[in-house]
């Protein structure tokens, strides 16, 4: 009598397996899992259900800079200029073409060994590294810093012929440097007082120009000090030049009042753009969270500053926008930012949430929710509860957790690849491995698996990713997905093509292992059902832990198909199709068996199901 377990079929004498695209399990045993989940499965192609394919291949993007590992980068998406591409390399900030090609060093000088981030807004990006006063750039190629600098030199004040100012009143003077495409202004210099007396009833003040490329003009402001102005305002803008500007006039009654917070950034190790303020983890004080003024992007006071009251002196490790909450990642804690206005925020602990993240690569907007890789898992946080999505990979995470250095483990990168819906994280081993590689979370197969989350593993090795998730000028461009090496300064496109790099690709799959309980079982041979396509395939059987010997077969791409082919003159390889069987040898006798498959090429075949025919003992032995 048939008997079904999940997707596994017993008919007889044979076992069946029809679909085995549930993702990994390392949780139970191999003969507790499900008969469509795996114990290994790299490089496949898991997202159809009843489809074992092979995961799309790499290629080559750009020259290699170095041997050693990209500090950061980012697709950045600006309001007036085609989409482009940032890294960061042994402290310098290069813009890769679409092409490929790096340009040469936009920003120099930055930290050779911190994580570097670019946050951006719809008018400019900036450059965080931990260490330096942040730069800025409106165009990804002409970098200044975030912020203007008051001036250094006050103005020289003087009385001179003309004007019609009141006779014996005392002014008082100052500047300010202005960047007119950004409108930023900033903060005023010190002052110079000047009285006016008899037929000099003019006030020239001598300006010293600034340096910073971003500056366009200087402000002039001025106050009537006996006629009882509370405040200097606005009287000029020049162009921004050291020379003199004379005051004839009192023309600056309603004008503007010069800045007295507008300060330049302070350096800041990661940030986000959020409820339109820039926020940014301090560099020094590591659980303070800086942030802009009000639209002001390049003004930051120094008293705006939330300090996070971690309970285990944990530092931010993260920060993610999501709708009016900011999410503040520490290493085990969490915290929120509530904001329903740009004016009022409210910081409350996350008691839903179950870790915090390994650093600012480690979260990322999945959805609705935001995935985060920490010490106890890969969750998804949906605001007010956390969601365990590792337990299939629990053995996988563990051994990463414990063998990876600290440094490693800060850099960790998750991505979430928007059009094929998968969660990809990088590691430093794959379990049960001892090399590099990625543990990817297929969500559209998630969704139709009664399993739990669908995981496989790839053998890339991985050390950040950047997504081109914007609006793409370009035809094609929407989607595509790179990654740079832990190892190597350049940059790799994923997700592309059926090779690596030009050469082959290997999927592998071991998979559920069959239990005949008390009574022995003699396999004599397994069905399985394939379409075929370029490459070669190795089959091997695990019975009761002894390999039976690898099978290789070559999958019968270029042969005639039935249907297509005139019977007695052409090679026939079958329909779409294709059934192979494979004999084992009399030593595959035991209670358990498992499948192992191997795909070497580069072709795009798929596997549907398979089938071991078994004939048991009549009794069990010893009884």
């Amino acid at each position: 009598m048939a008997k079904r377990r999940a997707q596994g079929t017993v008919i007889g004498s044979i076992f069946q397996v029809r679909d085995f695209t549930a993702g990994v399990n390392l949780r139970p045993s191999a003969t507790t899992i499900q008969p469509n989940q795996a114990r290994r499965l790299s490089n496949a192609h898991i997202g159809n259900p009843g489809e074992l394919g092979v995961f799309p291949g790499y290629a080559a993007f750009m020259t290699t800079l170095g041997s050693r590992r990209i500090q950061g980068g980012r697709r950045i998406y600006l309001g007036d200029v085609d989409p482009f591409t940032l890294i960061a390399d042994n402290g310098n900030v290069y813009n890769v073409a679409d092409n490929g090609t790096a340009s040469s060093a936009y920003v120099t000088g930055r930290s050779t060994t911190a994580v570097i981030d670019f946050p951006y807004d719809r008018d400019m990006v900036a450059v965080f590294d931990g260490t330096n006063v942040p730069k800025k750039s409106t165009n990804g190629s002409t970098f200044t810093q975030l912020g203007i600098s008051a001036p250094s030199v006050a103005p020289v004040a003087s009385a001179v012929a003309g004007g019609s100012l009141v006779a014996g009143n005392n002014y008082r003077v100052s500047y300010a440097y202005y960047d007119s495409a950004l409108n930023q202004v900033g903060n005023e210099s010190a002052t110079d007082d000047q009285a006016t007396a008899g037929a000099n009833l003019t006030i020239r003040v001598a300006v010293t120009a600034s340096a910073d490329p971003q500056v366009t003009h200087i402000k002039v402001y001025a106050q009537d000090v006996t006629s009882g102005d509370s405040v200097r305002r606005l009287s000029a803008t020049i162009a921004n030049t050291t020379a003199n500007h004379n005051i004839t006039t009192n023309n600056w009654d309603g004008q503007d009042e010069p800045a007295t917070d507008h300060n330049v950034a302070e350096p800041m190790s990661f940030g986000c753009v959020w409820k339109n303020r820039w926020w940014g983890r301090d560099a020094t004080v590591r659980n303070r969270i800086r942030f802009s003024q009000i639209f002001q992007p390049q003004s930051w006071p120094p008293t705006f500053f939330v300090d996070i009251p971690f309970t285990r002196g944990e530092d931010v490790q993260a920060l993610i926008p999501l709708g009016d909450t900011l999410i503040i990642f520490g290493f085990t804690q969490v915290y929120v930012i509530f904001g329903q206005t740009s004016l009022d925020f409210e910081v409350r602990p996350a008691l839903g949430a179950e870790t915090g993240a390994l650093g600012n690569a480690a979260a990322v907007v999945v959805e609705s929710g935001v995935a985060h890789g920490g010490a106890s898992g890969v969750y998804l946080y949906n605001g007010a509860s956390d969601e365990l999505l590792s337990y299939p990979i629990e053995p996988a995470w563990r051994q990463y957790i414990d063998t990876a250095s600290a440094a490693e483990l800060l850099r960790t990168p998750l991505a979430y690849h928007r059009n094929r819906k998968e969660l990809n994280i990088g590691v430093t081993q794959v379990y049960p491995s001892a090399d590099r590689g990625e543990w990817c979370l297929d969500l559209n197969r998630s969704r139709n698996a009664e399993t739990g989350p669908a995981w496989f593993s790839t053998d890339r090795t991985v050390g950040g990713y950047i997504q081109w998730d914007g609006e793409e000028g370009a035809a094609g461009g929407q989607g595509r997905f790179f990654s740079w090496s832990p190892t190597v300064a350049t940059l790799t496109e994923e997700r592309t093509g059926t090779s690596a790099a030009g050469s082959d690709l290997v999927m592998r799959y071991e998979g559920y292992t069959v239990p005949m309980g008390l009574q022995m079982g003699r396999i004599i041979d397994t069905h399985l059902e394939y379409q075929q396509a370029d490459g070669t395939l190795s089959v091997d059987l695990k019975v009761d832990g002894r390999l039976m010997g690898a099978q290789a077969i070559d999958l019968g791409t270029g042969l005639a198909v039935v249907g297509t082919a005139i019977v007695g003159t052409s090679v026939i390889a079958g329909g779409d199709r294709n059934t192979l069987v494979l004999v084992w040898p009399l030593e595959a006798e035991g209670r358990t068996a498992q499948l192992f498959l191997t795909y070497t090429g580069q072709g795009e075949p798929k596997f549907y199901t398979y089938g071991h025919n078994i004939i048991p003992e009549a009794i069990p032995r010893g009884l």
